[in-house]
């Protein structure tokens, strides 16, 4: 299990577009995923999933700004952005959400409490 802790850098790790990875993925810091996933994803930093990706799995991060298509729950300990052209098909938790005009999302939310 990852701590949840992040630890600062100037770039996050990115998976671009031309990307797909079966099997799932631990992130010791910050990610962003263009391209293709089928698999679970962990991620102690902010996790952001561009327009062009799909992910097939389960999230768990701090912060998911979504842009793309999720198939999965989603547990993010400090808060969740849907832009526009996010697709989420699944449960989320998180403390703090934001669901831009647009945004479309199928599942049930559960309001966490934010731990400081």
């Amino acid at each position: 299990m990852l701590k949840r802790t992040a630890t600062t850098t100037d770039s996050p790790n990115l998976i671009n577009e031309s990307t797909t990875i079966q099997g799932n993925i631990e992130a010791g810091e910050s990610l962003r995923i263009d391209g293709k996933v089928e698999g679970d994803i962990q991620c102690i930093g902010r996790l952001v999933i561009g327009k062009n990706a799909h992910i097939i799995g389960n999230i768990t991060c701090q912060h998911l700004e979504l842009l793309g298509q999720l198939t999965g729950n989603v547990l993010a300990h400090e808060s969740c952005t849907l832009r526009t052209t996010a697709m989420l098909s699944g449960n989320l938790s998180t403390p703090l959400i934001q669901i831009e005009p647009g945004a479309q999302f199928q599942g049930q939310c559960t309001m966490l409490t934010l731990h400081s």
